[in-house]
């Protein structure tokens, strides 16, 4: 977690230096203000441009409203026009220079690329980070600047990268971190830049025996007796990779595609993996009752890829999770209670996830439930 945004982090000199400059009146009202945040989104146009903002620097604290051109020079502006007093820093003066530095390089790159790198075109660089979840607070960029700024290092060399990075006596982890992206703005000629996030299951723990699984496939082949061949063929080659996985030969390419087909990737409300074969019926949103047949499974056979991904469907983008249904069977009785009757339901299935305190694997939890109905709670009275 990059904890320094969630407050104000900036290295300041133990002794600054004062001093006076304009003979005039000094300004006594603050300036407007909004949360850190807002004032971001408002100096980058966001609402305008319709281009969320992922995260910024710090997310406590104010600035000052209605900030709509550069920053620096806007300071200038207000303390100038407004009577304001005024702060500056050699980050903010260093930044602003090799703002002009990036400028001038990408304006002339092929010109300077000799006295940056010794290759021509881009070289890719990529970052892999798993532990990000897109649109989190928590996610620590900072991190990630670094992690390019020091492969950078290693092509344009430690003093012109040291040249380009500050050290002041002010330098904070947020200066530093800009001083980063301007690097890469910079580079951008010479680079190219590829953030990774990948998602996957690391492991997975089969209970049961072989036997066990090969009764299960065996059990499932005799539903097809019920017009199911539909959905059942399509099981069959799902199950035979449990049992090869059961006697310790895994094919971790079909394991791979669990949750999302082929291969590890991006999270995500869509679901293209072989657990959405388990089933025939997804959720109608309106009846909330699992009654529309699973299209997914209408290609049949044992080819996987066809069975997810029907010739005509090829544009659709997978399931998701409103679509499945709640993994709790019901059926309803009544119970009579000594004079009065009350409306219950039966209700038994998938009750949650457990999570092992030592090793942290999730297991799907069995359990059953015995509940009123709460549409027709008040109980009945009734002879006998």
């Amino acid at each position: 977690m990059d904890k320094n945004r969630f407050f104000t982090e900036t290295n300041i000199a133990d002794s600054p230096t004062i001093f006076d400059v304009a003979d005039v009146s000094p300004a006594d009202k603050p300036l407007p203000e909004v949360s850190y945040p807002i004032a971001v989104e408002t100096l980058l146009g966001a609402g305008r441009t319709q281009q969320k903002i992922e995260s910024c620097s710090q997310y406590r604290g104010k600035l000052v409203k209605f900030v709509s051109f550069h920053p620096l020079v806007e300071a200038f502006h207000h303390a100038y026009n407004d009577h304001r007093p005024l702060c500056l820093s050699p980050d903010m003066i260093w930044l602003s220079i090799a703002q002009g530095l990036a400028n001038h390089i990408n304006a002339n790159s092929e010109q300077l690329r000799s006295k940056f790198v010794n290759h021509e075109g881009k070289v890719l660089i990529e970052v892999k980070r798993d532990d990000f979840c897109k649109g989190s607070p928590e996610n620590p960029w900072s991190e990630v600047f670094g992690e390019f700024s020091t492969t950078i290092r290693q092509h344009i060399g430690e003093a012109t990268h040291d040249l380009l990075m500050p050290s002041f006596s002010t330098t904070g982890l947020i200066e530093k971190a800009a001083a980063e992206i301007v690097l890469l703005d910079a580079m951008q000629c010479y680079f190219s830049y590829r953030f990774t996030t990948a998602c996957g299951i690391p492991k997975i723990k089969l209970e049961g025996t072989v036997d066990d699984w090969q009764k299960l496939l065996k059990r499932t082949k005799e539903l097809a007796q019920f017009k199911l061949e539909w959905w059942i063929n399509p099981l069959i080659p799902i199950l035979e990779e449990f049992i090869a996985a059961a006697r310790g030969k895994p094919n971790k390419e079909f394991w791979q595609s669990a949750y999302k087909l082929n291969n590890p990737g991006s999270g995500g409300t869509y679901i293209t993996g072989w657990i959405a074969a388990f089933f025939p019926y997804l959720k109608d949103l309106q009846t909330g009752k699992a009654s529309h047949p699973n299209h997914w499974l209408r290609a049949g056979g044992m080819d996987l890829e066809a069975l997810l991904y029907p010739i005509e469907d090829r544009a659709y983008r997978g399931l998701q999770t409103i679509d499945f249904p709640s993994g709790l069977a019901k059926a309803p009785f009544t119970w009579d209670y000594f004079s009065q009757t009350y409306n219950m339901e039966f209700l038994g299935g998938f009750v949650g996830v457990k999570q092992d305190a030592n090793d942290l694997f999730l297991r799907p939890e069995i359990g059953w439930v015995v509940r009123e109905v709460t549409t027709s709670s008040s109980p009945r009275s009734h002879s006998g």
